[in-house]
């Protein structure tokens, strides 16, 4: 009887301290393929494009453009989202004559010009239990 309490106790105080990110996306232009997240923890691995995670989401519940969808069990530090709008579900960026075939976005940021953003640009401290942030799809 003690050990089921004991773990009802544990199964109550630490759910809050499951950490997530919500993410708020918008603009995505059709509901083919899939939204790729590619979780980066400085700018090293983002210019290397070695991300720390990469996330899958489905389209699925999609309106007008927007979805949002959960990164869990991130611990505090610091993080950038790239996301792509990976629409013939290939696991990767398509380009044609060097331009970005597919959507593309950055957390907190809204892209402008030809050449990818630096780390610091696009990225968040992440330090509480859970944190919005917001990605704005833009094609060329």
């Amino acid at each position: 009887m003690k050990t089921t309490a004991v773990i009802l106790l544990i199964l109550l105080v630490f759910p809050a301290f499951s950490q997530k990110i919500t993410v708020e996306i918008s603009g995505i232009r059709n509901e083919k393929g899939v939204v790729l997240l590619s979780v980066y923890r400085d700018n090293k691995t983002f210019e290397a494009e070695t991300p720390f995670r990469i996330n899958s989401f489905s389209k699925v519940g999609m309106v007008d453009g927007k979805i949002t969808v959960t990164i869990s069990d991130l611990e505090a530090g610091t993080y950038g989202i790239a996301l792509i709008d990976d629409t013939n579900n290939n696991g990767r960026m398509d380009f044609r004559f060097f331009m970005p075939t597919e959507g593309f976005g950055f957390s907190n940021y809204s892209f402008k010009g030809r050449c990818k953003p630096d780390f610091e640009l696009f990225s968040f401290n992440f330090d509480k239990i859970e944190l919005k942030v917001n990605i704005h799809v833009q094609y060329f």
